[in-house]
Order: structure tokens, then C-alpha cells, then sequence
């Protein structure tokens, strides 16, 4: 086996032996934290988020009783003898449509006519089971008070009834107004805490019997009869304890109940277990899938990569191994890419070619090891006298090119003849060969027209000017 294939191989099991342990780790520490948050942070904190937003839900029919029972055009017209009833009952059906509720009612304790956007609809008797709500609020001191009612003059819906007292200008009861809710919208909202918060949430009246609960919910009727609830029935009713665990046919569940006064009705707000861990096998499963997945996608491009490289080794370096300046198809490339900026981000582009004078005498004078050194000695040169920004490389030979970017042509020819110089004056150079070194220097500025080509055409031919006028000298294209 080729060590390029025994590397990715090692790598790959090390990353899949990695992502598999460490997904099962993950998944079983998820079940363990889970339950325990579940039990002592999520389930309570939910049943307190939940209560609340049943409160709120409750406040806009709450306020717009009030609203209703505060009227001045209420209380005027049961005071002036309810003669309009055709205006009393465009006065329902507009504050029923304006706020989206199932239906808004009126009884006038004076005739006791129980008034509703239809108009008079029943009047209420004392002797009546059915209107015994009415006088049982009236004799409470509380402003108003929320219950649960069937009406046979509304379709026998169970109904969420918002009473008021409205009161005249003594203070003193005239009638009963309010808002009633229909608990098909309860129902929507109970749905609507299964799809937030996964949890089922139902109500159960003093008696046990379960009141309020969405379609979803596999439980029905008292919950004395219900599997694993009937053993914590009595605990429930005696508010003592608020969180429970009990089992049934259909898993094993985390219970937390509130007692909600106002309603007279306790809620309930469970979690099946089961239910919730299957979540965390799909998300185990998930993971799972996504680690070999990624596992797959490193491996390739390990592979990939490996093999660019390689090819890249083999075809060419980019880096001139005497001097460790660029090469000269590096300098094209980067000279090209320059090139393409052109008027767009960068402004001038400046070519400098470098060609060290007599250098066969050095190499015939002191032999090739004197003559590297000398050329490694001038890429130092060059670096200390030139930006980061600007590239340097060895053209071939003797011969080093340079671009130098943004710079006028002023600069430039002090760039270069400061180059000239400091090779000419450098003590090292100059104690390595027992002498002067000196350079020619073509120099050009790139012109609108002008191809990369014709650039290094026109810089090439005035370092020949340079090298025909007698050396250590700059000339300008």
C-alpha cells in the first residue's frame, strides 16, 4: 500500500472512530441532561410560560368587558328605561365584530332581559338552574368573574363567559355585561402549546373530569379512570404536590399541575417521555449521518488536496531555491494578475530588470560557490531596499526583475538608482569579492496601450542601453 493511500486511510478511520464515539457520547449525555432539565427546569418553566400566556389571552375579552361595563351609553340606556332595543343591539354586534369575539350579552337587572346582538334572547329567572350564575355574581362583591356555561340560545356551546357589573352614577348594580368565548379557540390555543412547546395542555375541573384539551389528546373523562393518573388524583386535588411521574399504556410521563382560581379549574401541562427521546434518537441519527458525511467530505479533500500538491511539486516550484525570491513564471503570474487591475485599482505599474555587470568574471575570478553567494547577497540587498508590497525575483542568471506598484516616475528612478548603489557600496559584497559590484537597470513605466510583453520588451531593451553605454548605470524606456 502507497503511503499517500495508508495516510488517508489512518486519517479517516481516526476521524470516523471520532465522530462515532463521539455522537453516542453525545446522545446518551443528552438523554441523561434531558431528563434531569426536563424534570427540574423546562416542564416548570413552561407550565409558568403557559399559565401566562393563558392570562394573557384572557385580557383583551377581559378589557373589552370592561370597556362595555364602564360605557356611558350602557349605562345610560338601561337607566333611560331600555326603550331602544334595536339600538342597544347594534351596540353588541358592533363591539362583537370590532373585536373578533363569539358573542357580547347584556341582562338588565331592573326586567332582567338577557340582551344580545340578536336582541332579547331569554329572561332570566331565579327559579331557573340555568340562570342561577347571574345571581349568584350579582350577590359577590368581585367586579366581575370569568366561568364556563353552556347556552342553549347560542347552540349549546360550551362557553367562556367574562362577566361585569355595570353600575350607575350611586354605584349601584343596574345589569350585568361581558364577552363569551367559545372553547373551540381554547382548543386551538392548547394545540398551539403542543406545536411551541411539545408538551400536552389540558384542564381538570374540582370534580376530575377533564374540561378543556385538544383534539391530539389521548386522554378523555374523569381523570379517576384513567390509568396512572387515578393513583395521583387525590395528591392533585390536594395542591400539596404540583410535579409528578406516572405511566400508562402509551409511555411514561412528566406531569406539573397549577391551580388557576379564577377558572376554579387545574392545569395540566405533561410531556410523554418517550415521545421527547424519540426526538433525541432523530437528532442522534442526524448527527450521525452528518459526522460520516463530513468524515466523507474531509477524506476527499485530503485526497484532493494531497494530489494538487503533489502535482504541483512535480510540475514546478515557485521559488527560486539559490535566492528564495520568486521565480520567473511566478513574477508572470503575479505580473498578470497586476496586469488585469490595471486603471481599475491600481494606478502604475513599474518594471524593473537588474542585470549584475561582468558577473562571468566573478565566477571564472573567485569560482560558482563565491559567484552564489554574490547573488544571494544581492536578493538581500534588494529585499532591504524595497516594500513588502513590491515583487522581487530572480529573472535567471545573474539577471533579477522587479515591479514596483503605484509609484511615479520620479520615485522610481531614485528606487532604482538607490539599488545601484547600495550594491555598488555594500561592505559585505564588497569584502567577498575584493572589489566593486556594480548593476545595469532598465526601467519602464507600463502605458495604457502597452501589453506585458511590450513592457518587458521595452525595460529589456534599455538595460541593453544601459549594459552598451558602460555599465552601473540606469536607463529609462
Amino acid at each position: 500500500m502507497r503511503l499517500k493511500t495508508k495516510v488517508v486511510v489512518i486519517i479517516a478511520g481516526l476521524l470516523l472512530s471520532v465522530s462515532i464515539t463521539g455522537s453516542i457520547i453525545n446522545y446518551l449525555k443528552s438523554v441523561h441532561d434531558t431528563q434531569n432539565q426536563l424534570q427540574n427546569t423546562s416542564l416548570p418553566l413552561s407550565v409558568d410560560n403557559i399559565y401566562t400566556e393563558i392570562q394573557q389571552r384572557m385580557i383583551e375579552p377581559l378589557l373589552v368587558s370592561s370597556l362595555m361595563s364602564n360605557d356611558t351609553f350602557l349605562r345610560d340606556w338601561l337607566m333611560e328605561g331600555e326603550t331602544d332595543i334595536n339600538g342597544i343591539s347594534r351596540y353588541l354586534t358592533e363591539i362583537q365584530q370590532k373585536y373578533d369575539i363569539f358573542t357580547t350579552f347584556l341582562v338588565s337587572d331592573k326586567t332582567k332581559s338577557y340582551y344580545h346582538p340578536r336582541g332579547i334572547i331569554d329572561i332570566i329567572n331565579e327559579q331557573n338552574s340555568a340562570d342561577a350564575w347571574y345571581f349568584k355574581f350579582k350577590a359577590q362583591n368581585e367586579p366581575y368573574e370569568i366561568n364556563l356555561d353552556h347556552n342553549v340560545n347560542l347552540g349549546d356551546f360550551l362557553i367562556m363567559f367574562i362577566n361585569y357589573k355595570v353600575m350607575n352614577y350611586k354605584n349601584e348594580l343596574i345589569g350585568v355585561t361581558g364577552v363569551g368565548v367559545r372553547l373551540l379557540n381554547i382548543e386551538e390555543m392548547l394545540t398551539s402549546f403542543k406545536t411551541k412547546y411539545k408538551y400536552d395542555v389540558y384542564f381538570v375541573d374540582q370534580n376530575g373530569e377533564i374540561t378543556l384539551f385538544s383534539k391530539g389528546l389521548n386522554k378523555r373523562g374523569n381523570i379517576a379512570h384513567s390509568e396512572g393518573l387515578r393513583e395521583i388524583n387525590e395528591v392533585i386535588k390536594s395542591g400539596i404536590q404540583t410535579q409528578f411521574e406516572y405511566k400508562d399504556k402509551d409511555g411514561e410521563y412528566l406531569l406539573n399541575t397549577k391551580y388557576i382560581e379564577k377558572l376554579k379549574l387545574h392545569l395540566f401541562v405533561e410531556i410523554n417521555k418517550k415521545e421527547y427521546m424519540n426526538e433525541l434518537k432523530k437528532t442522534f441519527y442526524a448527527n450521525l449521518a452528518i459526522s460520516l458525511l463530513v468524515t466523507l467530505l474531509v477524506t476527499l479533500i485530503i485526497i484532493y488536496t494531497i494530489n494538487l500538491y503533489q502535482k504541483q511539486l512535480v510540475q514546478l516550484a515557485s521559488e527560486d531555491a539559490l535566492t528564495g525570491l520568486a521565480n520567473r513564471r511566478k513574477f508572470n503570474e503575479y505580473f498578470e494578475k497586476l496586469y488585469k487591475l490595471y486603471k481599475k485599482s491600481v494606478n502604475s505599474i513599474t518594471l524593473l530588470l537588474i542585470d549584475i555587470d561582468d558577473f562571468k568574471g566573478v565566477n571564472d575570478t573567485h569560482g560558482h560557490l563565491i559567484g552564489d553567494e554574490a547573488l544571494v547577497r544581492v536578493a538581500q540587498i534588494l529585499r532591504m531596499e524595497l516594500r513588502a508590497s513590491d515583487m522581487i525575483a530572480r529573472w535567471g542568471g545573474e539577471e533579477f526583475s522587479l515591479l514596483l506598484v503605484d509609484v511615479t516616475s520620479q520615485n522610481a528612478l531614485e528606487i532604482a538608482q538607490k539599488i545601484c548603489c547600495a550594491i555598488k557600496e555594500d561592505p559585505i559584497m564588497n569584502e567577498l569579492l575584493q572589489r566593486q559590484l556594480t548593476v545595469s537597470i532598465g526601467l519602464g513605466e507600463l502605458s495604457s496601450l502597452e501589453s506585458q510583453d511590450g513592457l518587458v520588451h521595452k525595460v529589456d531593451n534599455a538595460l541593453y542601453e544601459a549594459k552598451k553605454a558602460g555599465k552601473d548605470q540606469v536607463v529609462v524606456a
